[in-house]
């Protein structure tokens, strides 16, 4: 009895072995059939990225990276702002980004690249920055620096926003010319913070207990 019980055990593990040998280590399950998805009853962020040609890549990566094609797709009750970044901002990377990008752990890497363009509870329009440098949060925690420079908001000293203030359902988008790496964050205590929507788990206010 305790043979057949060991085999049973051993023949469970097996198969569930095999199934995971299916994939590239690192690489994500692929949703199971039947899932339930959410009906939508209004226009999506990822409905606004494949609408513009200047966003193919984008549009492009965004199923390659695990689950945020759903999240895209999904219809939000918050307001948020999102730096989209362009087929130009993708061209404006070295060889190293484009090698790195393809690998499974690059996949991850990129998810993260990702949520750092994106600030949850907060529709930031341009004329919430000002010719002084400041800093803002995103969905990463990290801080992006910005500024007005002649008539174009300026992010961490290098990324253009080249079209601004363009409204979605619950949000504002703009776009530009380079991808915004979290390992370049602007975080000095004396640059002043942009004004914006708490973002949960962060230390946006340093009254909280975790703080």
């Amino acid at each position: 009895m305790r043979l057949y019980s060991s085999l049973s055990i051993l023949a469970l593990i097996s198969t569930t072995i095999c199934d995971r040998s299916d994939r590239e280590p690192l690489s994500y399950a692929s949703t199971p059939k039947d899932t339930y998805v959410l009906p939508k009853s209004t226009s999506t962020l990822l409905d606004f990225v494949k609408s513009r040609s200047d966003l193919s890549t984008l549009a492009d990566l965004l199923p390659k990276l695990g689950g945020f094609a759903e999240a895209f797709d999904t219809p939000t009750t918050w307001s948020y702002t999102f730096f989209a970044p362009s087929n130009t901002a993708f061209n404006n990377t070295g060889a190293y980004f484009s090698t790195f990008a393809k690998t499974p752990k690059g996949k991850w890497w990129l998810g993260n690249l990702i949520q750092h363009h994106y600030i949850p509870n907060s529709q930031l329009k341009t004329s919430a920055f000002n010719n002084s440098l400041t800093r803002i949060q995103t969905g990463s925690y990290l801080y992006v620096g910005t500024q007005i420079v002649g008539t174009k908001l300026i992010l961490n000293g290098v990324a253009t926003v080249t079209d601004a203030n363009l409204p979605v359902p619950s949000g504002i988008v703009h776009v530009i010319d380079h991808i915004l790496d979290p390992s370049a964050q602007i975080f000095e205590s004396d640059i002043e913070k942009t004004r914006q929507g708490f973002i949960a788990g962060s230390c946006s206010n340093p009254l909280l207990p975790y703080c």
